[in-house]
């Protein structure tokens, strides 16, 4: 029976290499542990994609907007930038919600203002931190200065692993989807 599973999975292997040989994913099998390892594929743009990237984490200001450097660095500018009657509607939502609610607004205000997808010094703060994804350094963001607004603990690193566990899950279910299982 196993090695009609391994057969199996080897003929889903090979046709899946082949499907997505044209895309930019690359599906390995790892032969010590039996999994299958989907990467993108680097392609000629990265390279100056990635001296772009280089320069902007290392600016200060990007379209003459000032980009934090940190959280609390978030916190001042958004203390500084957020008016009294918004930031009481702000504290009004609950701890669980405060990011559902408000990522759609105040969430893509700072993905455009601090250049969050596109690469900047707070973005390359939370990708030391190792948050896989820039819309969830957006929920952090948003979750920690209600946090801080209401003097509470931040609990970055739970939220840090929240999301990671939250992106391994999406990779999973993407995987399958790809293998079609």
């Amino acid at each position: 029976m196993k090695k009609i599973m391994l057969s199996l999975l080897s003929l889903v292997f090979l046709t899946a290499v082949n499907t997505f040989a044209q895309t930019d994913i690359t599906l390995k099998k790892d032969l010590e542990t039996d999994k299958i390892i989907i990467k993108p594929q680097k392609t000629a743009m990265d390279a100056s994609y990635d001296s772009i990237y280089q320069w902007r984490i290392s600016q200060s200001i990007l379209d003459d907007v000032y980009i934090p450097m940190d959280i609390n660095d978030c916190f001042k500018q958004l203390d500084k930038l957020m008016e009294e009657p918004v930031k009481k509607r702000f504290m009004a939502f609950s701890d669980e919600e405060v990011d559902r609610k408000t990522h759609a607004s105040l969430g893509k205000w700072i993905d455009h203002k601090w250049q969050i997808t596109q690469g900047s010094r707070i973005s390359n703060y939370f990708k030391r931190m190792g948050v896989p994804h820039p819309e969830y350094s957006i929920g952090i963001i948003l979750t920690s200065y209600h946090r801080y607004l209401h003097m509470k603990e931040l609990k970055l690193k739970e939220q840090v692993t929240f999301f990671k566990e939250k992106w391994n899950e999406k990779q999973r279910e993407k995987a399958k989807e790809l293998l079609g299982n």
